[in-house]
């Protein structure tokens, strides 16, 4: 297990490199749909929770929960994390 905060440090870190953000922009509770990522955005996700967690997302993950959070995401991440 990953501690929270690491985890959503990296991922907001991610996710505002890959949109040209600031990271005040950023909400926990922000849906992933609003960043309007694209394919290779979510493949970023996937390739970042493999090799700094541990952790192998499915495409799935991402399909069947249009809705999920930053948060959610983290959550997620943190709670699978193999690498500490």
């Amino acid at each position: 297990m990953a501690n929270y905060d690491e985890v959503y440090s990296k991922v907001c870190e991610m996710l505002c490199d890959a949109k040209d953000l600031e990271q005040e922009e950023l909400t926990p509770d922000m849906p992933l749909y609003q960043l309007k990522l694209d394919s290779l955005d979510y493949v970023e996700l996937m390739v970042l929770a493999k090799k700094e967690f541990g952790v192998t997302i499915e495409a799935d993950l991402f399909v069947d929960n249009v809705n999920i959070t930053v948060r959610e995401l983290c959550q997620y991440l943190s709670e699978k994390a193999t690498k500490p």
